[in-house]
């Protein structure tokens, strides 16, 4: 019923057009049960697959989910289970959908000047999704949320832009801000995730005030983050007076910010590899020992399939910064690609020792595995990565293709069924199970799991 719903619901609502089309608010009687939050958060994704342009690389998502990971680690279980979504998308911006989904646009993440900030701005959607603010500003029945989440899957188009339709995109919008209450119910509480989580809590306070300083240089072209959390000089100096609270130092934070190397491969996966060659052989021109354009050029040559200057850039930035985080998997995966392979080993062993708890290292060590042939290898890498982050579908997926080389049909099916649900396509993931299903058999201890987890399908699809 809410798939149907809203499907019909982003035929009909377009950002041009959705103001008339909204229910009008109802005040919250009774909140929506933690089970529907969750079926609508999963129709959305489900949905914004098909009209957002979702960043699929594999380092990109980590970085993002990682953050997410620390700042709630502090909290003990929660309701759902959260995920976190980059959106190629220019606009500086990010939502929470509620069932603890949170997307963050590649425009804020590039905008961000370090980790810090964008912990901050992923501390304040968590907030908000566990507060359970929007089913607090839309009404209690799932379709009237529904109705206004179209909102956030029909911006940014070039319609979107159109002078006649910016007036009603801006009203549908401003139906979703979130009021002074639950703004500063998210502020004060994702300020003290960060604190707790270990990020310095002034970094919120800085972001704020870049979009404000943003918002006075060009108050025409207002950031959509502005539309859904007003920002006021009221609400400048509550955060401040939450982060002088606190009395924190600063935080620790690792040798180098990995931003840079984040904002540098969005770039890379837009074809923008040219124009980040030409900057960063400028930064050398200046500064020849400078570890960090090294390596960012070492990337981009690597995007560009020039291996032996990937090579020698990564090695020099290794050589001027050996403790830089994930030095050594980038050179293992290059390593990899130019069937370097014990180089590529060696490299991964010593990523392995300084993050032994890191998915990707995993993940690009079945890699190796896997292209040297080693598919029961291949498979414990891939395994170990999808036991460290089993809400992440790269891991699941990489399985299911190494089960199917070594002719392990049923396990290939089951994997990739895993992979599947994890990115929500049940039909998919059920086509799978069914197969695994009559290779395992439906008596064996290993049938019966699968028959469970088909009927737990189908019993939420209904």
């Amino acid at each position: 019923m809410l798939r149907k719903f809203l499907y019909t619901l982003l035929l009909v609502t377009g950002f041009t057009g959705c103001a008339s089309r909204l229910p009008a608010q109802i005040p919250l009687v009774k909140p929506l049960a933690e089970d529907e939050e969750v079926r609508i958060s999963r129709e959305f994704r489900r949905q914004a697959k098909k009209q957002l342009q979702l960043v699929r690389h594999p380092e990109i998502e980590r970085y993002v989910d990682r953050i997410g990971r620390q700042l709630l680690s502090p909290m003990g279980p929660q309701p759902f289970d959260y995920r976190f979504f980059v959106v190629e998308n220019s606009q500086l911006n990010a939502f929470a959908i509620p069932g603890g989904t949170i997307y963050v646009h590649t425009g804020l993440i590039e905008r961000v000047k370090s980790t810090d900030e964008l912990a901050g701005v992923l501390g304040h959607e968590i907030a908000h999704a566990k507060g359970r603010h929007i089913a607090r500003i839309s009404g209690p029945d799932p379709l009237s949320l529904l109705a206004l989440l179209g909102v956030f899957l029909s911006g940014g188009g070039t319609q979107a832009q159109a002078a006649g339709a910016l007036g009603q995109a801006l009203a549908a919008t401003r139906q979703l801000a979130y009021n002074r209450q639950l703004e500063q119910e998210a502020d004060t509480l994702g300020v003290k995730y960060m604190a707790e989580a270990g990020y310095d809590p002034r970094a919120a306070l800085a972001f704020l005030r870049l979009i404000d300083q943003e918002r006075m240089l060009n108050p025409v072209d207002i950031p959509p983050y502005l539309m859904t959390h007003p920002l006021t000089q009221e609400r400048l100096s509550r955060v401040e007076a939450v982060v002088s609270s606190l009395r924190t130092g600063a935080a620790k934070r690792e040798a180098a910010d990995p931003i840079r190397k984040i904002q540098t491969l969005l770039r890379l996966e837009r074809h923008e590899a040219d124009a980040v060659i030409g900057e960063y052989e400028r930064v050398l021109g200046q500064d020849p020992q400078n570890a960090e354009a090294l390596r960012m050029l070492g990337l981009a040559y690597q995007y560009r399939g020039k291996w032996t200057e990937a090579r020698e850039h990564l090695e020099r930035a290794r050589a001027l910064d050996p403790q830089g985080p994930g030095m050594e998997r980038d050179l293992g995966r290059l390593y990899t690609q130019m069937n370097e392979y014990r180089l590529a080993h060696d490299a991964f062993q010593r990523a392995l020792s300084a993050e032994p708890k890191e998915p990707l290292n995993h993940l690009w060590l079945g890699e190796l595995f896997e292209k040297e042939g080693k598919f029961s290898e291949a498979v414990l890498a891939f395994l170990q990565a999808h036991t460290l982050s089993p809400l992440w579908p790269e891991p699941a997926q990489r399985l299911g293709v190494v089960y199917g080389k070594m002719n392990r049909l049923g396990d290939a099916h089951y994997y990739l069924a895993r992979s599947q649900l994890l990115a929500d396509e049940d039909e998919l993931a059920l086509a799978n199970l069914e197969r695994a299903l009559k290779i395992f058999r439906p008596a064996s201890p290993r049938g019966q799991l699968i028959t469970d987890e088909i009927a737990a399908i189908k019993a939420r699809r209904r």
